[in-house]
């Protein structure tokens, strides 16, 4: 099963079907997903089943979704242009294009990935042609948080939110426990993790951080390990907020909840060694790891004033 089918089955879109059907559609839908992967292929679906009447007759390889996700559909635009934010640019050519007819397909769609990272000023651009809409145009708006759209797109767009599946859903789709795990219930992160074949790896030095890393000796052993794997950099942090995650309900003696159960044993080893604080500012320090990131700093001195600070939170708070 691929993960359109996936999706089909699930509440959100047969309430969207329905809709469509009854031809209650908003103009304007707005989705909330968590996971980019998931949530590109909603939009591409929802987009076919705006145009095409057996759009149930697609999968991620007809060649009417692939041309969607390529770009190259003339009625069907996905923006932003540069594939990271929205810009004032974009807002412009969106508004021009909406009052251009269709080419080939009965309906115009705009799909605005990572909307949540637009500027203020773009999103603006944006609020008289969602509210006043011209015949057969429909906008898909995806974001990670609600609170970086602004309240007035809020108000003219239908809010749907993709909420993860359980343990045990996610299991009928992937027998990968680690993916599952790190997949946190989105079926299209789990596959591509599941698919990943270094992801055993890239746990193991995530937990290793915590169980191997002691000194400030090791930083640069640690440190050119962590750049070897700076493709999987934000995998790796995810990792290890779920580690900080396992050694407090350790702590807590509530083993029973723990994420990373291959990895139960290690974790619990080192538990003494890391008081609550220095969790919590370990923590911090992940979070400012991933904002230099977000922002191209440099890596070989974030990665190491990172590892460095970990050390020193480790021992200052015990």
């Amino acid at each position: 099963m691929d993960l359109t089918e996936i999706i089909e089955n699930q509440d959100f879109f047969k309430n969207l079907i329905a809709q469509k059907e009854k031809n209650t559609l908003s103009s304007a839908l707005l989705f909330v997903c968590e996971d980019d992967i998931t949530a590109s292929k909603v939009l591409i679906l929802t987009a076919t089943l705006l145009e095409y009447p057996a759009f149930e007759m697609f999968n991620e390889n007809s060649s009417e979704f692939v041309k969607i996700e390529k770009n190259v559909d003339l009625d069907v635009k996905v923006y932003p242009k540069n594939n990271e934010k929205l810009l004032v640019a974009d807002s412009n050519e969106i508004v021009a294009e909406a009052y251009v007819k269709p080419v080939n397909l009965p309906n115009k769609i705009f799909i605005i990935k990572n909307f949540d990272v637009s500027t203020e000023e773009a999103q603006n651009k944006l609020l008289k042609i969602l509210e006043e809409p011209p015949k057969n145009v429909y906008f898909l708006l995806h974001t990670k948080s609600e609170d970086r759209v602004l309240p007035t797109i809020k108000s003219r767009c239908e809010k749907i939110k993709i909420s993860p599946l359980d343990e045990k859903a996610i299991e009928k789709y992937s027998d990968n426990t680690l993916a599952n795990i790190l997949g946190e219930g989105y079926i299209g992160k789990t596959q591509i993790l599941a698919h990943n074949e270094n992801l055993k790896v890239i746990v193991k030095f995530a937990v290793s951080l915590f169980t191997e890393l002691k000194n400030s000796k090791q930083v640069i052993l640690f440190s050119k390990r962590f750049l070897e794997f700076k493709d999987d950099l934000t995998l790796i942090l995810q990792v290890m907020s779920i580690c900080i995650e396992d050694i407090i309900k350790i702590k807590c003696e509530s083993e029973n909840l723990c994420k990373l159960k291959p990895y139960y044993d290690d974790l619990k080893d080192v538990e003494p060694e890391f008081s609550v604080e220095a969790l919590c500012e370990i923590s911090k320090l992940i979070s400012s790891l991933r904002e230099k990131l977000e922002f191209n700093a440099n890596l070989t001195v974030s990665v190491d004033n990172f590892l460095l600070k970990m050390l020193e939170v480790k021992y200052l708070c015990k």
